[in-house]
């Protein structure tokens, strides 16, 4: 007979194979609900979808146009880099000359 932990006071004991599925059942549920609730959740699934459909779509428009997929792709990821809070960083960082920072003394910092 397994064992598992329940939270009344996180005690281990005999389950039968019954309340087992219960137990793992309402755990894939509380973990399911946490990411829901989770704020990065909708970032998370927006980014794994845009890496799946920028290929299929920029291969319909470029077929569609006559042009190239890679200068569709290129155009694609400049508006996006372009239009986006993590573009305008990403922009800032590359413009920013970190060579005036080698003689910087965090004085007071710590």
């Amino acid at each position: 007979m397994p064992y598992a932990l329940i939270p009344d006071g996180y005690s281990l004991k005999k389950v039968t194979k019954a309340q087992e599925a219960a137990i793992n059942a309402k755990r894939r549920h509380d973990d399911v609900v946490a990411l829901l609730n989770n704020e990065n959740t909708p970032l998370m699934i927006a980014g794994v979808l845009t890496t799946v459909l920028v290929p299929l779509v920029a291969k319909q428009i470029a077929e569609d146009l006559g042009v190239d997929e890679n200068i569709v792709k290129d155009s694609i990821q400049t508006a996006f880099y372009e239009g986006t809070l993590l573009g305008r960083i990403t922009k800032f960082t590359q413009d920013l000359d970190l060579g005036n920072l080698s003689g910087f003394t965090p004085r007071g910092l710590a």
